[in-house]
């Protein structure tokens, strides 16, 4: 059922995504009548197994089409089950491939786009938008400000997306590091948000032990705009919290109606 109390009834399509010679992982769920589009997109994987009952990112988006907008989500290359080598530029043209392939499909052309962008997804979603992409809303959940799991260094940035995350990098980025973890300082969130100029929703959780809750004020702070809900006792795995949920839930109507 929506919000309103209709039945929710979507059609399931695989979304198209060719980037770099990648074919990329992805689907979509379109309502009839759909108000709006919304884009997920994730975060740095974690090798651990998911949680049980956990659905992820394609429950996620089944959840948004329940709720009368088109859903798409994405595994952004090296993520889960796509293909291809891991870079922060590569992800950000991964998103916008997949922000096109999406609008084009059945029932979701001429739509306002919404993206909604979790940890470093919230990172990509940000400079998206901050490029020139036709976002009409944006959601930041529990995104970084910058990249603290990077700081110290290539070598650790490395260390961190091989051995934490699982995912593969490019055989000259194993011999330097240093060009690739460049990247890092180029798609910065409390930097990006300057320069988007649709409405901004950034949610995050006072319990988060990746990314400090302080970091959504910075981000607020740089936006100027942005609304921003701290949700009380919440961890950072914010898609699997109702509360954090149902706020950008109730965002979204209000920007789509």
């Amino acid at each position: 059922m929506d919000s309103l109390g209709h039945p929710a009834t979507f059609a399931e399509s695989r979304l198209p995504v060719i980037v770099d010679g990648l074919r990329l992982a992805g689907a979509a769920y379109v309502p009839n009548d759909a108000r709006a589009l919304v884009l997920l997109l994730h975060g740095i994987p974690s090798i651990n197994p998911p949680e049980p009952g956990d659905t992820g990112y394609p429950g996620l988006a089944r959840r948004f089409a329940a709720e009368g907008f088109a859903a798409a989500w994405i595994d952004m290359r090296a993520a889960r089950n796509s293909p291809g080598f891991f870079s922060i530029e590569g992800w950000v043209r991964d998103a916008l491939a997949a922000l096109y392939a999406a609008s084009s499909l059945d029932g979701a052309q001429g739509l306002p786009v919404a993206i909604v962008g979790s940890s470093a997804g919230g990172a990509v979603a940000a400079e998206v938008a901050k490029r020139g992409a036709p976002v009409k809303a944006l959601c930041l959940l529990a995104a970084p400000a910058k990249w603290l799991s990077f700081a110290s260094g290539p070598a650790e940035a490395l260390r961190r997306i091989t051995v934490e995350a699982g995912m593969a990098v490019a055989p000259a980025v194993l011999e330097d590091p240093s060009v690739w973890a460049a990247e890092f300082e180029s798609v910065q969130t409390e930097t990006s948000i300057t320069q988007v100029g649709c409405p901004v929703l950034i949610v995050h959780g006072t319990e988060d032990d990746v990314v400090p809750v302080d970091h959504a004020q910075r981000i607020a702070d740089r936006s100027g705009r942005a609304e921003l809900r701290i949700i009380e006792g919440a961890g950072h795995h914010l898609r699997r919290d109702e509360g954090a949920v149902t706020t950008v839930i109730d965002f979204l109507h209000r920007q789509f109606g």
